[in-house]
């Protein structure tokens, strides 16, 4: 009898202090600008989440707010410095003075068609840079990702080379694109996400200059015939963390925790990234559109329009005593270019 009630109170001992240990886990609020439908947001953040609670034991616990619920993708760098969000996604390209050597794969022609190969590059150069891990001095960096290359996408202009290029209205996003379009020829017309459908509808621009990712789900393809592929830039993205709550993490978890983000999560979330292009990729095929690769000789002479911007920013970075041409000439290394 005696030997039964020490068990029943064993058990509500472990059923106690099981619900304690549960209330009192760690929670991170991560804010994320995809909706919860978004492939990145099930394939990678929920995935990422997931892996936080099992590596942890339970001790640290992500709860992800969906198209930026809690601040604005273009805030959200000091609302984690605040502590306003535990957590979040950006993208350098909103700051460029801010965060200049992270724009390493916006430069012309640097990137790759592969999301995974240039989330990784882009991670170890970060590893490699004192002046790059400055940039973020003032949060925690849970891990970077960048899309695949941009491509140059049209309705019904067949461009394989620079004088079919010559003077086509071309929309595009950044002080970047635009100037590596305006020097390739074209004619782009700054214009955001939301308004490229209607542009392309409307006839006001003749093609696009984006990664193939966001084509199909934003219905650009119902209109988009051909493409020309170059692998002209990537835009990078980091997810961080507010310092004070990542310090509040125990060692042993903050080394589990880094166990799953870095180098793991980089490279789960260009893995995302170039699935869902595959498979849009065959689609668009299948429906007929064409492609045009750039052969090594034509690639030279648009390389030869570009290398001036690529040449300016890193002229302008080592003025400020930035290591800008090592983290090019690493980030090419990387690449195989």
């Amino acid at each position: 009898m005696r030997s039964k009630s020490l068990a029943i109170l064993a058990t509500l001992l472990l059923l106690v202090f099981g619900t304690a240990t549960l209330a009192s886990a760690m929670n991170i609020r991560l804010n994320i600008v995809y909706g919860p439908k978004h492939p990145l947001a099930k394939g990678v953040f929920k995935n990422w989440a997931e892996q936080v609670k099992k590596v942890t034991d339970g001790r640290v616990k992500v709860t992800i707010f969906y198209a930026s619920a809690l601040a604005k993708i273009t805030q959200v760098f000091d609302a984690t410095v605040s502590g306003q969000i535990d957590a979040g996604l950006s993208c350098p390209t909103y700051a460029q003075d801010r965060f200049p050597l992270s724009g390493i794969l916006d430069q012309p022609m640097v990137a790759t068609s592969s999301a995974e190969a240039n989330s990784a590059a882009l991670w170890k150069l970060y590893e490699k840079y004192p002046a790059m891990q400055k940039e973020y001095e003032k949060v925690k960096v849970l891990w970077f990702y960048t899309n695949p290359a941009f491509q140059l996408h049209f309705t019904k202009r067949d461009v394989r080379n620079l004088e079919e290029l010559k003077g086509a209205i071309v929309s595009a996003g950044g002080s970047a694109a635009l100037q590596m379009l305006k020097a390739l020829g074209a004619n782009p017309e700054a214009l955001p996400m939301p308004e490229v459908f209607l542009a392309l509808q409307k006839g006001v621009v003749e093609g696009c200059f984006l990664p193939y990712p966001p084509l199909r789900p934003r219905r650009m393809t119902d209109i988009l015939t051909t493409h020309t592929v170059g692998d002209f830039s990537a835009t990078g993205f980091y997810v961080i963390m507010n310092q004070k709550k990542w310090n509040s993490i125990s060692p042993t978890d903050q080394k589990a925790i880094m166990q799953v983000s870095g180098l793991a999560a980089a490279k789960m979330s260009g893995r995302d990234f170039d699935q869902a292009q595959e498979r849009d990729v065959a689609w668009m095929k299948k429906k007929g559109d064409k492609f045009f690769v750039l052969d090594p000789t034509e690639r030279a002479k648009w390389m030869a329009r570009v290398k001036p911007l690529r040449d300016a920013w890193v002229k302008d970075l080592e003025a400020k005593g930035l290591p800008a041409q090592a983290v090019l000439d690493d980030a090419l290394k990387m690449l195989n270019k």
